[in-house]
């Protein structure tokens, strides 16, 4: 499963550091996530974590168009710091880590950018989203959109109303059984 989820998984290259040889990948499942879905994040050639003792954070930024040309250059217009990852992320010896990630759809309702089924965005994942967004060691994943979770209707009202309509079937019954059993008086 985690095989085929690396070879599905979206993948967009930056490199980090100024160095050329070296690049970061960030990975997250193919497809559009739909909001408050966790999903799983990977990412290699990111400094090994005695080289990045205070780890690596996760964050939402849009990406109009969900193109290369529009990724985000600056975490304060461009990103939601309420979004930022929980937790340190740690890499390993090769510099790769694996994080679960929570999606979170963004609107005007709740942020300064957009991160919806119409608009695009991609994670952040860096050093320090704050202090050294672009000039730290970082990388992006590939655009997508944050799909709504639809609700589920239909089940409430029936589960509320079958226990009625047996009670009015039940009373309906025991009224014309009990009609059905008084003798007729004659006069």
């Amino acid at each position: 499963m985690a095989i085929a989820i690396a070879i599905a998984a979206a993948t967009f290259m930056v490199p980090f550091g100024g160095t050329a040889s070296a690049a970061t990948t960030v990975n997250t499942p193919a497809g559009n996530p739909t909001d408050a879905q966790t999903i799983t994040v990977t990412g290699s050639g990111f400094p090994v974590r005695s080289a990045l003792p205070s780890g690596l954070e996760i964050i939402e930024c849009a990406d109009p168009g969900g193109t290369t040309t529009n990724l985000p250059t600056d975490a304060a217009t461009s990103c939601d710091g309420t979004t930022v990852s929980g937790g340190q992320i740690n890499t390993d010896a090769s510099g790769n880590f694996t994080a679960q990630y929570p999606i979170e759809l963004l609107n005007s309702g709740n942020s300064s950018i957009n991160c919806d089924a119409t608009d695009f965005c991609v994670l952040w994942v860096g050093q320090d989203f704050n202090g050294a967004f672009l000039s730290g060691p970082h990388g992006f994943s590939s655009a997508f959109e944050i799909q709504s979770v639809a609700p589920v209707l239909g089940e409430a009202p029936l589960a509320i109303s079958l226990p009625v309509i047996a009670a009015a079937i039940v009373g309906v019954y025991v009224f014309l059984r009990r009609r059905r059993a008084q003798p007729s008086v004659t006069v």
